[in-house]
């Protein structure tokens, strides 16, 4: 059973604000040292990140640890307008470094892009008093929420009350602002509007609810807004509104702006357990003949099938990312034809990773189940993940029906 709780109690002892004073360093503009200054960043929290991930499983939420360092290094505002203190990489950078993050930690990944592309999101598309706002005196915030439109909101002077309650909250444990998706009611009928608004962390509450079987260290609770106001200033229409800062990543529309997040998680999770089982199978042995695992011709066949498999998914999302990025740089939306093979590589590559990590995790034998082991967190994680709606595979069905020449495909649908 839940219960409700507040921000505050819900978040004690992290000090998000003290953290955000201390802000992030300053990004070249050249694009590859901009790629090796990231990497090496990677590199650094990397043994934080190791070290607290069963600390996150156990504490439903990422260690605060993790937040800081990742937060220290710029790898939670990836996609951040430049013009506002982000480093504002390319969709195919941006692709290659949640991977590599992913990889060393699914949690800590999944925060970093939730985190990452809520706090761009605000920057980008808020209109500029709003903006203001949350960026107050230079700093870089923290945000998180719910982009599904799960809020309704009537008119009001100035703005809109709102009212609604919101799944999978990732990272907002080290949140200081919340997104909420909403729609406004006239006539008694919500109108076509995907409104998102932005408050304050404190103005929620939270159900403490994230009692799950993968992805338990991204602390991803429900929480709720009661009659509560919202001016226009702090909330814009998700999918007609045009960037208002920013270059030409925030034209990648929806689904592209979130398809290099989960086809970057699904893709670092299966290659670290692939390369787990590969690691292990030189002494790891099964069986009263005590033979190494890797002495199986299946074995053998199946961890090539795999690489090649995971391979191809990732040259798929790259084609995908870099076919919509033309658009992008010309200062368009990607047509819909883009933007459902966006979402289909999306859920082709999660589709991949959770077919590699379960035949990584088989072949672990009883070694795998144990907590504290790798291969039953990347197969645990990878399985949350594709309940994901992005990854749906309703995505086939509308690609498909594209293909096929019918009216009326929703990218999103």
């Amino acid at each position: 059973m839940t219960t409700t709780r507040t921000t505050t109690e819900n978040i004690a002892p992290f000090d998000v604000a003290a953290l955000e004073d201390l802000g992030i360093p300053e990004f070249p503009g050249d694009r590859e040292a901009l790629r090796e200054r990231l990497l090496a960043a990677i590199d650094r929290v990397r043994p934080t990140l190791e070290a607290d991930a069963e600390t996150n499983d156990a504490n439903s939420t990422l260690a605060w640890s993790s937040a800081v360092a990742l937060y220290r290094e710029g790898l939670m505002s990836l996609k951040v307008p430049r013009e506002l203190g982000g480093p504002e990489v390319d969709p195919m950078l941006y692709l290659e470094l949640i991977d590599d993050l992913c990889y060393i930690n699914p949690s800590a990944g999944w925060c970093a892009f939730i985190n990452s592309t809520s706090t761009a999101l605000i920057g980008a598309f808020t209109p500029d008093a709003g903006v203001d706002r949350v960026f107050a005196d230079g700093r870089m915030p923290i945000a998180s929420g719910a982009l599904i439109p799960r809020g309704l909101a009537t008119p009001v002077d100035g703005g809109w009350m709102v009212s609604g309650r919101w799944p999978f909250a990732s990272g907002s444990a080290h949140s200081s602002w919340l997104l909420a998706g909403f729609r406004i009611v006239r006539g008694d009928e919500p109108g076509p509007e995907h409104m998102v608004l932005t408050c304050p962390i404190e103005d929620v509450q939270f159900l403490d609810n994230w009692q799950v079987m993968g992805l338990q260290g991204t602390g991803s609770r429900d929480f709720v807004l009661t009659d509560y106001f919202v001016s226009e200033d702090m909330a814009f229409d998700l999918p007609s509104t045009d960037p208002r800062k920013g270059g030409p990543m925030f034209w990648m529309g929806r689904p592209g702006f979130v398809t290099p997040d989960h086809a970057a998680f699904a893709l670092g999770v299966a290659r670290r357990a692939l390369d787990e089982i590969s690691l292990q199978a030189g002494s790891y042995q099964r069986g009263y003949l005590a033979s190494p695992i890797a002495q199986r011709g299946a074995l053998q066949h199946d961890v090539g099938k795999c690489d090649q498999e995971l391979r191809a998914a990732r040259a798929l999302c790259r084609e995908a990312l870099e076919d919509a990025w033309e658009f992008c740089l010309r200062g368009e939306r990607p047509d819909l034809e883009r933007q459902l093979r966006l979402r289909g590589a999306c859920v082709y590559a999660t589709d991949v990773a959770c077919e590699v990590a379960a035949t990584a995790f088989r072949y672990g034998g009883g070694n795998a189940i144990y907590n504290d082991r790798v291969l039953q967190r990347c197969m645990r994680d990878i399985n949350a993940a594709a309940q994901h709606f992005m990854v749906n595979t309703s995505a086939y069905d509308n690609l498909g029906q594209f293909r096929l020449g019918m009216a009326n495909v929703n990218a999103m649908g």
